[in-house]
């Protein structure tokens, strides 16, 4: 996906969101926008993921219209993606230019793909060997990415890995290449 297509994608979902509508019913923008761009690295079918886009699990919208922009939007996103996956381009985050300044956009972003992953490792048929660099690379997301989503905790053992990772900024800016990979890997092991 070029920087001109991700840009467009999200400033149409940003266009969305910007209903009243949209805002009370659906996830958080940065949360869906990742969990979209997880779901096209998985085997998983439309109908099994796009209702946890919506904070009730439902979509319900008070026009046929409003339905179908919503729609459109999320499948011209997921299709983006899944060919930026596909190319094995870097997938261009909206998050990388914020992480200092909105640090809800980034942990927002974090739980959304975290979500996916963990939801497509429940549900997909095709898993990785145990030990495998495939293995170890899906690993390496789900930690990155649970470094970003944890804003705190208690968890002695949990901070004590974390300290030994790279730091936010520099998790932010190795995300675009490493979920692109991982996409690749998922979408292979698909075939």
């Amino acid at each position: 996906m070029s920087n001109s297509e991700c840009l467009e994608s999200y400033n149409n979902l940003q266009k969305l969101y910007a209903s009243t509508e949209i805002n009370e019913r659906c996830v958080d923008i940065d949360f869906g926008f990742a969990f979209i761009c997880a779901m096209a690295s998985s085997e998983l079918e439309l109908e099994q993921w796009m209702p946890l886009l919506f904070v009730n699990g439902e979509s319900s919208f008070s026009s046929e219209r409003m339905a179908s922009d919503f729609a459109q939007t999320v499948l011209a996103i997921y299709q983006q993606v899944n060919q930026t996956f596909e190319q094995g381009l870097p997938l261009q985050l909206m998050i990388q230019n914020s992480i200092s300044a909105e640090q809800d956009a980034t942990f927002n972003f974090a739980n959304g793909y975290l979500q996916a992953l963990t939801l497509i490792d429940n549900m997909q048929s095709s898993h990785f060997e145990e030990g495998s660099a495939e293995a170890n690379l899906q690993q390496t997301c789900f930690l990155l990415l649970d470094k970003l989503a944890t804003l705190e905790t208690d968890d002695a053992q949990k901070m004590a890995v974390f300290t030994q990772l790279p730091t936010n900024s520099e998790i932010v800016a190795l995300l675009p290449e490493l979920l692109t990979h991982y996409g690749q890997l998922c979408l292979a092991v698909q075939k």
